[in-house]
């Protein structure tokens, strides 16, 4: 004897679905998830970008804008059935309008285990310093 499941045939159909529907597609492009902090240095970002080689990230900088673009193709291998897909594939985009008091010129990015650091200075320009007062006589 075998018990009711009244849920099996809903979650053949949403298999079938998954299955059918949500093959990753290169017209498509996800927005990565961003970690952003500052501190008395500048602006620090840990940008998550699971399973991408670090070859296929560019970082581009124009007129106080910051943008990330990245890649994770898909790789179905031969004879594959794909029952279910919930990595993200395709292309991956992200931009931050960056303000003036910060320096793009000075970008350091490094990555390591799929997060994408970037460190953004402060210009030096927008650095507290010290005014030196003059006594007139």
């Amino acid at each position: 004897m075998i018990r009711y499941n009244p849920f099996r045939e809903i979650e053949q159909l949403q298999n079938a679905l998954l299955r059918n529907f949500f093959t990753p597609t290169a017209e498509s492009a996800h927005t990565p998830l961003v970690d952003a902090l500052e501190d008395a240095q500048g602006v620090h970002l840990a940008v998550y970008l699971p399973g991408v080689e670090p070859s296929q990230v560019e970082v581009t900088a124009e007129n106080n804008t910051l943008t990330i673009r990245a890649e994770r193709p898909f790789n179905k291998p031969e004879n594959a059935n794909q029952w279910r897909l919930e990595g993200a594939y395709g292309k991956f985009e992200r931009s931050f309008v960056i303000p003036n008091t910060y320096d793009l010129g000075k970008i350091e990015a490094s990555f390591k285990n799929g997060i994408l650091y970037l460190d953004i200075p402060k210009a030096e320009a927008a650095q507290p310093r010290r005014i030196e007062v003059r006594v007139n006589s």
